[in-house]
């Protein structure tokens, strides 16, 4: 059955504390919510089977993709290529929402 709107509280959560949101048969959207500099200080690059599209709502970040290094702040949006190496470091509380694709979570 097509969920066609996902509420608040009925937002499950992922492994890495992200906020599964609406899916579909081709991509699904997740938010990342007051993520803290804390919470990536040990990420290490990998690369998924997914694409993902981002955009950054509040804080800042650092994403290194493919060995380039790129700052994000509010109203940045951000791609990172299916199967591409890449890595994110939180350097402000930061509030993103992703859509990736194929749908995960």
């Amino acid at each position: 059955m097509t969920q066609y709107k996902v509420s608040r509280d009925e937002t499950r959560h992922g492994k890495d504390g992200e906020h599964h949101l609406a899916k579909g048969e081709n991509s699904s959207m997740r938010l990342w919510h007051n993520e803290q500099p804390s919470d990536t200080a040990d990420k290490e690059p990998h690369a998924n089977d997914y694409e993902t599209l981002g955009y950054v709502i509040s804080g800042r970040a650092e994403l290194t993709v493919d060995g380039e290094t790129l700052t994000l702040q509010p109203g940045d949006s951000y791609l990172v290529p299916r199967g591409t190496q890449h890595t994110y470091r939180v350097l402000e509380t930061l509030t993103a929402v992703e859509v990736v694709s194929p749908a995960q979570g």
